[in-house]
């Protein structure tokens, strides 16, 4: 075997790096850091000699401590494919991949799957990723996130997609794994900026309700839907789509079995496994096994509980801490639940009914949902059970259970309005029983506490998941990760879905089952994975961030923006109003001073003290013959200093200066 590096451009067959590329992959090696962008990241050795002996000779990372692979299996048949593969990889036996249709160049990009996450790596929430293969691509679901307490005035947080708009000739479909905002948000935002509205969104029934009632708020028409299940078998362009059931905190929740030309591909969404799930069925153990007999080139998977250990629990554990709770309360009972997650009302209904109780529902979010979730068949209770909120006042109160929004503190939720007194027709009193059945989203922690303290001085008693079982996790702990990648035995590992230490430790699971770390990719949003027979290879990253929606304002706000609102926030404000006459050089009349947000003992004497100074810096700058732009520079520098050695506090300091 030859010891020069391989060029997969000009190579007539493959040969092996030696060390990987790109220097935002995880796979740069120590000893040679700089290596050609282009030569593959991992390149597959031959068939007949030992991995641990390959790929000591190339000079990369021994797998003397990591167990062989299985053989590969022939591969079974997973619906419409557009390209079969012969064979799954195996790291001990790897084998050959299909070869290239047509006469295109090898190593081009048409002969290569472009795996581009635009969202998700860095944060929970505005997940999004693209799969690309020459002139087709598909995009795996459209989610946003809710600002944290620094982005002030933001209301969602989107990813940035300007590659599928800049590509939308090449887009040939939208797949949601499920009906969660984080995977399905951006979606009216993503539709207004496309030029056509035929790109099909394809997803399950459940999700398919709840988008078209998001659509309908947005006034989102001609929309075209492509209803799927765990039977559907499609193909979009070169892609071929199939759908596994999984278990998630809402029903008709799908893993997304994408077969290339290149080899097939498994994207999880959000799952765990729950052996006791509240509606639809468990994990499709078959199809997953079936799968990874196939052969599966690439896995995405969730990493949100990564660091967790064990398994998490399943979800009938929460309906019998409710039943519990509520056959203890004496008066009314409040739950605050996100509003898709129909696993939880449904049990909430239950529990309710159980023990006597009617149901009213409070929340615009959470009534469109329990009202399509009931008309598709996915919510179950009857109609002499739920009650409108404002006919509460005719049952007394302990035969009321409240459903509403507002487990994440939102200022405006039906919860967050009733604990200061603001709800029109529910206000929170003593002895009543207000239930958070969710985990705060991190960054909403204090949003929520907030709630809390202001529900326990009402005199409201206050269950969360660290004092009863009233929540738990919609995602797989690290055993079911190590479970899932036992199953599937992947070629290559890519963690989605979590902040940067959640992704770390998802691979150290993969580690931990024997996936090489040369096989193991943890990107950041924008990087661009790309895959042919000769290997996986990192490329330049493509325009990723994030995009703010503030009001009717949608877009990349500057930064000074944000730095403004949170210093407004933090020290105030103080403005200057003053009327100049520059042939005089002069001010007229008194320079005006206002205090918004500022803190000082004596505000009219300090005011007084400001305006003398503003008023000299002026016409010291009037007879230097300054313009108005240096003036007002000037008085706000002057004014600032003095606002500094008075009070500690930098307040935003805005002079207004008129010329007469």
């Amino acid at each position: 075997m030859s010891s020069k590096p391989s060029n997969p451009n000009t190579d007539p067959k493959p040969k092996p790096p030696s060390s990987p590329k790109s220097p935002r992959a995880k796979k740069a090696s120590s000893k040679n850091p700089k290596v050609k962008q282009d030569t593959p990241t991992t390149a597959k050795p031959k068939a007949k000699k030992s991995p641990d002996k390959q790929l000591a000779k190339q000079g990369t990372k021994k797998l003397s401590k990591v167990a062989p692979r299985p053989p590969a299996k022939k591969p079974a048949k997973l619906g419409t494919k557009p390209s079969a593969r012969p064979n799954a990889k195996s790291h001990a036996k790897p084998s050959s991949r299909p070869q290239k249709r047509g006469a295109q160049k090898k190593g081009s990009q048409k002969d290569r799957l472009r795996v581009i996450p635009l969202g998700g790596l860095d944060a929970i929430g505005k997940n999004m990723t693209v799969f690309e293969y020459g002139d087709d691509m598909i995009v795996v679901d459209a989610g946003l996130m809710f600002p944290d307490e620094h982005q002030l005035g933001i209301d969602l947080i989107l990813p940035d997609y300007s590659y599928i708009i800049e590509n939308e000739h090449k887009l040939r479909g939208i797949v949601i794994t499920h009906g969660h905002e984080d995977h399905t948000g951006a979606l009216p935002w993503l539709l207004k900026d496309l030029s056509r509205r035929s790109v099909p969104i394809i997803t399950t029934k459940l999700t398919c309700g709840l988008i078209k009632g998001k659509f309908e708020e947005h006034g989102i028409k001609n929309v075209k839907f492509t209803e799927v299940s765990s039977e559907s078998h499609l193909s979009c362009g070169v892609f071929g789509l199939n759908f596994i059931d999984v278990n998630h905190s809402i029903p008709d929740a799908v893993a997304v079995l994408i077969n290339t030309p290149v080899g097939n591909v498994l994207h999880t969404g959000d799952f765990k496994f729950d052996q006791t799930p509240i509606i639809g069925k468990v994990v499709d153990y078959s199809a997953l096994a079936k799968a990874g007999d196939a052969g599966i080139m690439l896995l995405l998977s969730d990493s949100t509980c990564a660091e967790k250990p064990g398994v998490t629990p399943s979800e009938a554990e929460v309906g019998r801490a409710l039943r519990s709770i509520m056959a203890q309360a004496q008066q009314r009972i409040i739950i605050a639940s996100f509003s898709s997650h129909i696993h939880r009302l449904q049990q909430i209904c239950d529990a309710a009914i159980a023990s006597g109780r009617k149901v009213a529902v409070t929340g615009r979010s959470m009534l469109r949902n329990t009202e399509i979730a009931r008309k598709l068949g996915y919510l179950s209770i009857p109609d002499d059970m739920i009650i409108d909120a404002y006919h509460m006042r005719d049952y007394a109160p302990e035969d009321i259970v409240v459903l509403c929004t507002g487990s994440q503190g939102e200022p405006l939720s039906a919860l967050s309005r009733m604990a200061i007194g603001e709800h029109r027709s529910i206000r929170v009193t003593s002895g009543d029983t207000v239930i958070f059945s969710a985990t705060p989203v991190p960054g909403n922690e204090q949003a929520v506490n907030t709630v809390v303290n202001q529900l326990v001085k009402c005199g409201a008693e206050v269950h969360e998941k660290q004092t009863a079982t009233v929540h738990v996790s919609g995602h797989a702990a690290s055993e079911e990760l190590k479970m899932l990648l036992n199953i599937i035995k992947p070629e290559y590992f890519m963690p989605v879905h979590g902040e940067t230490r959640h992704l770390h430790a998802h691979k150290d699971l993969a580690l931990q089952v024997g996936i090489p770390d040369e096989y193991i990719f943890v990107l950041e949003n924008g990087d661009v994975l790309e895959f042919d027979e000769d290997g996986a290879y990192q490329k330049e990253p493509v325009q990723n961030g994030v995009i703010y929606v503030d009001g009717l304002n949608v877009g990349d706000f500057d930064s000074v923006i944000l730095r403004d609102r949170q210093h407004l926030s933090q020290d105030g404000i103080v403005t200057i109003v003053a009327n100049v006459n520059r042939s005089r050089k002069q001010t007229m009349g008194s320079v005006e001073v206002i205090f918004r947000g500022v803190s000082v003992s004596d505000p009219d004497f300090f005011q007084a003290e400001i305006a003398e100074r503003a008023t000299k810096t002026l016409e010291r700058n009037l007879r230097e013959k300054a313009t108005l732009n240096n003036a007002r520079r000037s008085v706000k520098d002057a004014v600032s200093q003095l606002v500094w050695e008075r009070t500690k506090t930098r307040p935003m300091v805005i002079p207004v200066i008129m010329e007469i």
